[in-house]
């Protein structure tokens, strides 16, 4: 069955009531999805998925439900220690005055999340949310670590982390402002938190199939694909035709 979790960060950025769907569907439960969903379906609202893409059953259950896929995400991982042992251009750990400069380039930094990919989204939403996204880190609301990389004498471009279990660290954003691309600083970014940043065994992301650009990146540094799932985005009434 599927549990339904309120994601009001979210839902405060979006300014309307936004939840997070989880659990593994049957045809046969379709009944019990729909009563479950029925307080979202039919008022102004926003619900998201993460299935795994072998999961089909799942998503036709959700889809029956008004639910659209947006996005296909790609985990990977790698081994920290290739990465740590490479040398990169200059990176540092970020400071709190690097707050407004940072929120700068995760707001123009983005064109193929899950949100900027949904249609249904209002114009500059997307872009806001992945702002607040990196604030948040100095904010102490999100975040172990962040890693910013600097070039000719400005932030550049910035990498927020997860510790997770099992000695893991985990790419939460990663971002180069546009005139910076092409100079290797993401990869610097990764080498430098692999070396630094609670000395991880293992360094995993998640990226769109659509960001060719972000998975050549991850191959090239030794990332490996190890899983993958669909992204479902549910607007809650459709039939008022407006976007959230």
């Amino acid at each position: 069955m599927i549990d339904i979790v309120a994601d009001r960060w979210l839902g405060e950025i979006m300014r309307v009531d936004a939840f997070r769907i989880s659990g593994t569907l049957t045809a046969a439960e379709s009944r019990d999805a729909a009563q479950a969903l029925r307080p979202i379906v039919t008022r102004s609202s926003f619900a998201y998925a993460r299935v795994p893409s072998r999961d089909i059953a799942t998503s036709r259950v959700l889809e029956a439900h008004g639910f659209r896929v947006v996005d296909t995400n790609v985990t990977l991982e790698t081994d920290a220690s290739p990465l740590a042992n490479a040398v990169g251009a200059a990176a540092r750990i970020a400071r709190p005055d690097d707050a407004q400069a940072v929120e700068k380039i995760a707001r123009a930094g983005f064109e193929v999340s899950r949100f900027h990919l949904d249609p249904a989204l209002r114009p500059g939403l997307a872009n806001e949310i992945k702002a607040q996204w990196a604030a948040n880190f100095f904010r102490g609301q999100r975040g172990d670590f962040m890693v910013v990389a600097e070039c000719d004498g400005t932030v550049a471009g910035f990498l927020q982390l997860l510790a997770a279990p099992a000695s893991t660290l985990v790419i939460d954003l990663i971002a180069v402002a546009q005139p910076f691309r092409g100079r290797g600083l993401g990869s610097a970014m990764i080498r430098y938190a692999a070396r630094n940043c609670g000395a991880p065994a293992r360094v995993r992301v998640g990226t769109q199939i659509a960001n060719v650009g972000s998975l050549a990146l991850y191959q090239r540094l030794g990332f490996q694909i190890t899983g993958s799932a669909h992204v479902l985005h549910l607007h809650g009434d459709a039939s008022s035709g407006g976007s959230i």
